[in-house]
């Protein structure tokens, strides 16, 4: 099949038209939502696409937008199409209701490359966490992206400790990180034993999905979680934050880094990239 098709379910403002992405050497289109059809996330290949192949380049596609936009952008139902000329169209059935205003498309659009599959990984557990609705859950995710780079507790306890600096003085996890620390001196070992694995576990201090106490803590320590997961694949990993990235090239005389694609128009769509060998896509 030519198309792989995934409704999605973004965290952030979504395009109102049709919009073309290169991705890994394939052709990425964004379709808007209407009264009848989901925000669409499509990839198309001449050569065609396994159903498995097709919708996990769609979930890369969807965590580094994600990690670009920093804001969750969940995969709801894949579809496969075969119909050369156009990406499918999926319906809203079982999709939630989307909170955000549609947009124009971004001027400008960070896209970083990823270079190997421990990248791939971190973004993928990234993505998860901001999309989770379950707080024990999405914190795991979280603690996991440091598992990416640190093999054991004792390493991730002391890359913790060692990284806790280069958080935003103005960042919630800033401020949270200040309150543990009347309370708890080492606050590797308090996210490792009552955040990482308190959500990982079911004996010892494992937190009890009933009780609340135990769910409000995890929620007050997610935004500390959270940025020492996004520094951890900055620092570890070389995928800048977008908030990084515009400060480095604001802060800088280079030309317009490739990193950071103009939006162009083509044939009346909009486009982004080079041009790649691909159908006259038709919404």
């Amino acid at each position: 099949m030519p198309w792989m098709n995934m409704a999605v379910d973004p965290g952030f403002s979504w395009i109102n038209r049709l919009v073309q992405i290169p991705f890994e050497g394939r052709l990425v289109v964004l379709q808007p939502l209407t009264e009848d059809l989901a925000c669409t996330v499509s990839i198309w290949h001449e050569n065609g696409l396994t159903f498995d192949d097709g919708a996990s380049i769609v979930c890369r596609f969807l965590s580094v937008l994600a990690w670009s936009e920093n804001a969750s952008l969940v995969d709801k139902f894949p579809l496969g199409t075969n119909n050369p000329s156009m990406p499918g169209r999926l319906g809203r059935a079982g999709v939630m209701k989307f909170g955000w205003a549609s947009v124009e498309p971004w001027p400008y659009l960070y896209m970083p490359s990823i270079a190997n599959d421990r990248s791939a990984l971190a973004l993928a557990l990234y993505r998860e966490g901001l999309g989770l609705n379950s707080i024990p859950h999405a914190f795991l995710s979280f603690a996991k992206v440091l598992n990416v780079v640190r093999a054991d507790g004792p390493s991730q306890k002391a890359w913790i400790n060692a990284n806790t600096q280069r958080l935003s003085p103005s960042s919630e996890g800033a401020a949270q990180l200040a309150k543990l620390r009347a309370s708890h001196p080492d606050i590797a070992a308090y996210l490792w034993e009552q955040g990482r694995c308190a959500t990982a576990h079911a004996h010892g201090s494992a937190a009890n999905p009933d009780n609340y106490g135990d769910k409000r803590r995890l929620r007050e320590d997610m935004p500390l979680m959270r940025e020492l997961a996004a520094i951890c694949v900055e620092v570890e990993l070389g995928v800048e934050r977008p908030d990084t990235f515009l400060m480095r090239i604001r802060n800088s005389y280079e030309d317009q880094p490739a990193l950071l694609i103009p939006k162009g128009e083509q044939d009346g769509r909009t486009t982004y990239g080079p041009a790649i060998r691909a159908p006259q896509v038709r919404a």
